[in-house]
């Protein structure tokens, strides 16, 4: 007998499901064909707007009774802000207060102000001494500059020593100024320069005498006032280096000595300073010449500069 064959198992083909057919999308029939899109709701409204005249518009800007708008926000919007500001700014001054405190509270506990005398505040040291040339001041530099013989350029110096010695005059004789006390007090040819310590509360300057150790740096004219007369304060002026000394021709003082008698100070609110004229004559024209005045006492000197510049008939240069 033959062998018998097995049967092999016939494989059966995967059954194919049929595609689905797509389901339907009904429409709203209460749907219009095609909606308007918004680009186009914004061009109608924008195009609606620019038809109405600018008068109402800006009406309707600030307050839309439609909308219940007031510039654009509405009454909640506003208080919000204005709640929020008024917070702000109660934040800002309780911050700056907590903060001066603070300072202050510091400031007390590191300073002892109960040892500073009032009036002391009003007061410069006693080495601080200020001094005052007029009419130096006239500019913003101290400088005092003109053209010879034309009145224009110096009439401002002289309305400044006008202005000086009208309130001067009330107060006492001012004769011993000599040339310097009438107008216009050498300008044109030799100008005269007004010379006073400036008012300070409770100051009293005290002579320099010949044993002190500032006494060697003085100059020899001023040790010879010294010897002379020990109880005054002295007003000395020069140029302020070899080159101004030799072209600065003649200083002549108004009194002279020019000395200046402490006794007078310290000054009351209706004093006046004592002044000292100093006349420059014979000096070089064309050339800027710088001065320096000098307040010769026992914790001085102190000391004020100023430059002399005046050209010749005519000239325009300025060095």
């Amino acid at each position: 007998m033959g062998k018998k064959v097995k049967d092999k198992p016939i494989p059966l083909k995967k059954s194919i499901k049929p595609p689905s057919s797509p389901k339907l999308i009904t429409r709203d029939p209460s749907l219009p064909l095609s909606l308007p899109t918004t680009s186009k709701i914004v061009q109608l409204q924008t195009s609606e707007e620019n038809k109405e005249p600018l008068k109402k518009r800006f009406c309707r800007f600030v307050y839309d009774k439609h909308k219940k708008t007031f510039c654009g926000r509405t009454a909640k919007s506003w208080a919000c802000i204005l709640g929020y500001s008024i917070m702000y700014l109660i934040f800002l001054t309780t911050y700056t207060m907590v903060f001066l405190y603070g300072s202050l509270m510091i400031l007390k506990h590191t300073v002892d102000y109960t040892a500073v005398d009032k009036i002391l505040l009003l007061t410069y040291s006693e080495k601080g001494i200020g001094i005052t040339a007029t009419p130096t001041a006239e500019n913003i530099y101290p400088i005092i500059w003109y053209r010879r013989g034309e009145t224009v350029d110096y009439e401002k110096y002289v309305r400044a020593i006008d202005r000086l010695l009208l309130v001067n005059r009330r107060k006492k004789d001012l004769n011993y100024l000599g040339p310097c006390a009438q107008a216009p007090y050498g300008y044109g040819e030799s100008p005269c320069i007004l010379l006073r310590i400036n008012r300070q509360w409770k100051w009293a300057g005290k002579p320099l005498q010949l044993n002190s150790s500032k006494i060697h740096t003085a100059p020899a004219l001023v040790k010879e006032w010294i010897q002379k007369d020990a109880k005054k304060l002295w007003f000395y002026c020069s140029g302020c280096d070899s080159y101004d000394r030799e072209h600065i021709g003649r200083l002549n003082y108004y009194p002279y000595p020019p000395g200046i008698d402490p006794d007078l100070f310290p000054l009351d609110t209706e004093d006046m300073s004592p002044l000292i004229a100093v006349k420059i004559t014979n000096f070089t024209l064309g050339v800027s010449l710088a001065v320096e005045c000098k307040l010769w006492y026992d914790s001085g000197p102190s000391s004020i500069g100023f430059v002399l510049y005046v050209t010749a008939d005519g000239s325009n240069d300025r060095h």
